[in-house]
């Protein structure tokens, strides 16, 4: 039988030594947020959790993707304006390693919403669950466990909850050594070593405002997540992928409807403000900064010159001047919108967000490909406020340097090879190198795929005679093949389509260094500031 919410409550009520008389329930929270009376007479909020638990022991949760995320958001803001203490609880007193023990998530709403990919109790994109480590079994009074969400679960024995609640307040919690009495403060080796390996002697070394350029394929995404998973926690970075009709509303704010309901269950539309990817970051920043976490924080955009930057960023882009210390020179003041949803909805108060800066642990890294089609231009304002990096058109090749495809008119030849010598040839005829073939144009997962001979015709083929060589078709396909249609047609009937040998051609193994040339940069052998 499934343990719900109500079977929580009851446990916890035990725990506490309360009744469910005994309380004031919070309106709207089914029953799940409730006012406490503290040992020394405060009052503070309490939200409960059932802990989800497979019968096989394979997941350990608390459901805060789809159970109870609105309910839990209404504890939260009732908290914030009453200025209570708060805490989110779970228990499971019918799993034996849980029995006596309760959870507490450690973290503030907006932060839970964020990696639960859930808004104002309603689902907004892929998220995930706060996780407990399968293989935990608590057996102290007291300690404190880090989660792969990058979230803190402090776990109390039964005997000790009163007293913690006495001492802490999850608003969000505090880091501060001297309040923990119940015991030493520990934490999971296993799921603190990812907090351990961060990189920051790395990341000091990284712009804070930073875009990587290159060539298609050239692994300019690959390089940002793999910097990203070096520096960042899981659940401390956003990602967003910029398009021609991406506007400031989307990235900073906007208000939008949402439906909700009347106590006597009747719909209607309300509109709220609702943060865009550049001020949930930044407030996930400034908060770290006031809870003393001081962790780092990373917005990735993607395509940054496909929408207007200008209109996207608005008045953000003065904030993109940073100092020495990492924060922006210059402040902006907020609109009276985004000052309302800040002091309401994450508990500013009101002098901290009159006007805002970046903060010094906020990154903005970004990619972009001046090859694309549609792509905007970006003015010099705009750009020496950010390090460029040159990712070079042979960087990384030595990751698919053994790479083989079969394809029908030439057999298994390397696909490095052939992308080198695609790359003359279109250097031959004149194309810029922004439009060269990187060496992930293809990835991993397409060369090895049994289809790989339909992904070189609708991927390569298709972009090299639709997007580079518009009006060159002749200088590296034959001359007869005029028109896409022939190309392939030819290449289905196992006919060579390039005007040049590909087998012949082609350098072996032995002369592959000097086939890269002195083109096979190191990274960031062309970063430059305020390009």
């Amino acid at each position: 039988m499934a343990y719900t919410a109500k079977d929580a409550s009851t446990t916890l009520f035990r725990y506490l030594n309360i009744t469910e008389q005994s309380i004031k329930v919070i309106e709207n929270t089914n029953k799940r947020g409730f006012i406490y009376n503290t040992a020394n007479g405060e009052k503070c909020v309490i939200f409960i959790y059932p802990i989800s638990h497979k019968s096989d022991n394979s997941k350990n949760f608390f459901d805060t993707r789809d159970s109870g995320a609105y309910e839990r958001g209404v504890s939260w803001n009732y908290a914030l304006q009453n200025k209570l203490k708060y805490f989110c609880f779970a228990v499971h007193d019918q799993v034996e390693k849980y029995n006596d023990y309760v959870f507490s998530l450690e973290c503030q709403e907006k932060i839970i919403e964020k990696v639960s990919g859930t808004l104002n109790g309603s689902r907004i994109g892929a998220g995930t669950q706060v996780v407990i480590p399968n293989d935990y079994i608590p057996n102290k009074q007291f300690e404190r466990i880090f989660t792969k969400n990058g979230f803190f679960i402090a776990v109390i024995h039964r005997d000790n909850i009163i007293d913690y609640i006495d001492k802490y307040d999850n608003r969000p919690y505090l880091i501060d050594d001297s309040l923990i009495e119940l015991d030493e403060l520990e934490t999971n080796d296993e799921d603190s070593s990812q907090s351990v390996a961060l990189d920051d002697e790395y990341l000091s070394k990284l712009s804070r405002n930073r875009i990587l350029f290159g060539a298609p394929g050239t692994g300019k995404s690959y390089k940002l997540n793999e910097d990203r998973e070096k520096c960042f926690a899981d659940g401390n970075y956003e990602r967003v992928t910029f398009h021609p009709n991406y506007s400031y509303a989307q990235f900073v704010g906007t208000y939008k409807p949402k439906p909700k309901f009347r106590t006597d269950g009747t719909e209607y539309v309300s509109y709220e403000f609702v943060p865009g990817p550049f001020l949930r970051t930044w407030i996930n920043a400034q908060n770290s900064i006031k809870s003393r976490t001081n962790k780092n924080y990373l917005l990735i955009v993607e395509e940054i010159n496909r929408a207007n930057v200008a209109a996207v960023f608005g008045d953000v882009f003065q904030l993109l001047d940073r100092k020495t210390d990492g924060t922006s020179e210059y402040e902006i003041a907020t609109s009276e919108d985004m000052r309302e949803y800040l002091i309401k909805e994450c508990g500013f108060e009101a002098d901290e967000i009159a006007t805002i800066k970046i903060p010094s642990n906020m990154y903005i890294w970004a990619t972009m490909n001046s090859a694309d089609q549609g792509v905007l231009p970006m003015d010099s304002a705009f750009k020496r406020r950010w390090n460029f990096e040159y990712i070079g058109i042979n960087q990384g090749s030595s990751k698919i340097k053994d790479s083989e495809i079969t394809l029908k008119p030439y057999g298994t030849v390397k696909w490095n090879m052939l992308r080198i010598k695609i790359n003359d040839g279109l250097t031959e005829a004149g194309v810029n190198e922004d439009k060269l073939i990187g060496p992930f144009f293809l990835s991993d997962k397409e060369l090895k795929s049994l289809s790989i001979d339909e992904i070189f015709k609708s991927k390569l083929i298709m972009y090299l005679f639709e997007d580079v060589l518009k009006h060159r078709k002749g200088k590296i396909f034959k001359s007869d093949f005029n028109t896409f249609s022939k190309i392939i047609d030819a290449y289905n009937e196992g006919e060579e389509i390039f005007d040049f040998d590909v087998v012949s051609f082609l350098p072996d193994e032995s002369n592959e260094e000097s086939a890269l040339g002195s083109v096979a940069e190191e990274p960031g052998k062309y970063s430059t500031e305020n390009e």
